[in-house]
């Protein structure tokens, strides 16, 4: 792939839409394919699926969390049943970063089942405190192949707590307050991603409802 500056990036000019298969080699390590609809395990079917750019990437956590996710494993959703809108999920460390540009690019190479459209990645903390330059860097690479990065810092409490006793983030939940534990509510950064998600939801799904009205 060629190496391009972000501003000579195709992704800046023409707004995070797919780059050209032709331009883009996809990596030699490629993820499965789930054929079986994604899991409802609330009250509506899910509106995006986690998919882990690589092993303990957080994928169960973080769709525990965005109540309209589900969680994907490391596997493409492959059945039209279900959404095919994904989000990459990686932890903010070197190996998750470069395991995420490797899904990102199999996306734009056309080797992901069809009807998978990546919204964006989310990245979660690899450990607390400072991002080592090196990975801010290679941060850079992952920005280039897509259009929305959402990061969600380190919290303690998360290593007692069961998944199942998270809060839930929800569209319309309101904002949590400054202090408040995961088993009441979400914490802010995963919040505000949240709401920036459902919002890119919103606004895909309005834009391919226009097209759709346009072709008739």
């Amino acid at each position: 792939m060629v190496a391009l500056t972000a501003h000579d990036h195709p992704l800046h000019a023409i707004g995070g839409r797919r780059l050209d298969p032709a331009t883009v080699h996809p990596p030699s390590n490629r993820a499965g394919y789930r054929a079986e609809p994604l899991p409802i395990t609330g009250a509506h079917p899910p509106l995006v699926a986690i998919v882990g750019a690589h092993g303990g990437a957080g994928t169960s956590t973080v769709a525990r969390w965005w109540a309209p996710a589900a969680d994907c494993g490391q596997q493409w959703p492959a059945s039209p049943e279900t959404t095919q809108r994904v989000v990459v999920a990686a932890r903010l460390c070197l190996p998750g970063l470069i395991a995420c540009a490797d899904r990102l690019r199999e996306w734009h190479a056309g080797s992901a089942p069809d009807g998978v459209d990546v919204v964006g990645v989310v990245l979660t903390a690899a450990r607390p405190g400072r991002i080592p330059a090196a990975v801010r860097r290679y941060r850079a690479v992952v920005e280039d192949l897509t259009d929305l990065v959402w990061e969600i810092g380190w919290h303690d409490e998360l290593v007692e707590r069961e998944l199942g006793e998270l809060a839930q983030f929800a569209p319309f939940t309101p904002a949590p307050p400054r202090r408040s534990g995961l088993t009441e509510t979400v914490p802010a950064d995963v919040h505000r991603a949240g709401s920036e998600l459902i919002d890119a939801l919103t606004t895909s799904l309005k834009t391919a409802t226009e097209e759709q009205d346009s072709e008739r």
